[in-house]
């Protein structure tokens, strides 16, 4: 009998979820979290950020099933069902002097369909929301109080969705300071990581060359800052599997209609570097960064590099 240990054996307990921001490209945790499924890898505890913040709820109340519930729910959602209906709305809202273009998101709404209107304590697992201090600029962790709540701050995007009042806070999306909150899970307890993050960090950065594409290159710009600080930093206390996800496309995170297709790729990609990787330690696991991940490219080996 083999004394290898499965890759399951080689994590130590507790295992925390780490799921990042970026809007539809969230897709890609559907499909990271059926590979991780697959070699009965789930959750000890789960912290989100934006859109990982919904992904995550889900996971905290039923981390075994909920890659096939994701699965169900994300295949349903397009734009209206997330920020709402309604263009004139938005244009009377502007000129009203709102400063933001979307009411609350509907996306709460969606999650509160699947694992009911309930406090975070209530969830199976511990869970985290990563939310921004608006007054004090700095970002907080909200790991109790009514889920939806917490759903509504992390995935305020600030000018497009209304900032969040909870108590005598006021709060936004926190992906604008820590979209992958890895310091958070080992502040949770975690032992070892899996970070599920959707921005497509392991890859380089087209050039921009329209409007957008310049302003979604800044703001993915940002966000990889915080990744390359605190990736490096965490793996140096516990073993960080840092999954690979789809390849990068053409899209923008308010674009939904790749989500088959973030999923399919992420499961793929996913699954072919966790059959390969081996853990040892601390260290960050990953897919050498700006390369296109095939099973042969897996390192083997903790790395000091960040995606």
């Amino acid at each position: 009998m083999s004394d290898q240990k499965t890759l399951l054996e080689s994590l130590p307990q507790p295992i925390g979820f780490v799921l990042g921001g970026g809007g539809s490209l969230g897709a890609q945790q559907v499909g990271m979290l059926q590979a991780l499924g697959d070699l009965g890898i789930h959750a000890d505890l789960v912290v989100g950020t934006s859109i990982g913040s919904v992904n995550g709820a889900v996971v905290a109340a039923d981390p075994i099933g909920a890659a096939s519930r994701l699965s169900h729910l994300w295949l349903d959602l397009d734009p209206a069902s997330v920020m709402g209906k309604g263009m004139f709305r938005r244009i009377v809202r502007l000129l009203r002097g709102a400063n933001s273009i979307y009411d609350t998101p509907e996306v709460a709404g969606v999650v509160a369909e699947q694992v009911g209107d309930i406090d975070i304590a209530d969830l199976s697992l511990p869970y985290g929301a990563i939310v921004v201090d608006v007054r004090e600029g700095v970002p907080t962790r909200l790991s109790s109080g009514r889920l939806a709540t917490a759903i509504e701050a992390s995935t305020a995007i600030p000018g497009v969705f209304p900032m969040v009042r909870r108590n005598q806070q006021l709060l936004c999306d926190g992906g604008l300071i820590t979209n992958v909150a890895v310091m958070d899970a080992l502040e949770m307890g975690a032992q070892s990581l899996v970070v599920l993050d959707c921005m497509f960090a392991s890859h380089r950065l087209e050039v921009p060359t329209r409007l957008m594409d310049t302003a979604l290159w800044t703001v993915t710009t940002q966000l990889r800052q915080q990744v390359l600080r605190d990736l490096p930093l965490a793996g140096e206390k516990v073993p960080v599997l840092y999954l690979p996800g789809s390849r990068p496309i053409d899209a923008n995170p308010l674009d939904f209609r790749h989500t088959t297709t973030l999923m399919r790729d992420a499961y793929e990609h996913s699954r072919a570097f966790l059959a390969t990787v081996s853990v040892n330690g601390p260290g960050v696991y990953q897919a050498r960064p700006h390369e296109e991940f095939t099973p042969s490219q897996s390192d083997r080996t903790p790395t000091p590099s960040t995606a």
